[in-house]
């Protein structure tokens, strides 16, 4: 019980900064720096983008794999007032838009 209070209080925390880029994040962990410009999340790490606010994504290697699109190295993900760096994302086709996961992503904010 104590895991999924944490899990929703983080993800109304993360929609609330989120709700610009029409995005909602869920993860086991977050870590914010003291100024609050990075913001690191960790574990079994979910963004959900609406079906008209796809994110530009640049990565060293994309490929395709049994319906998912998967981008490693150097992974950046743009956001209006963002950018978040992971080391391998795996975009998946939801029935509202797109759904990226993750183990680790820090997004550095404008």
């Amino acid at each position: 019980m104590k895991l999924f209070k944490k899990l929703a209080l983080l993800t109304l925390v993360v929609s609330s900064f989120a709700s610009a880029n029409e995005m909602e994040i869920s993860a086991q962990k977050q870590a914010v720096s003291n100024n609050t410009k990075v913001q690191t999340y960790i574990g079994n790490v979910r963004i959900s983008f609406a079906d008209d606010n796809q994110p530009e994504t640049r990565a060293a290697v994309m490929r395709f794999e049994d319906g998912k699109t998967v981008m490693e190295g150097d992974v950046e993900i743009i956001l209006n007032n963002a950018v978040a760096i992971a080391d391998k994302v795996t975009y998946i086709s939801s029935n509202n838009g797109l759904v990226a996961k993750m183990d680790k992503v820090t997004f550095t904010f404008k």
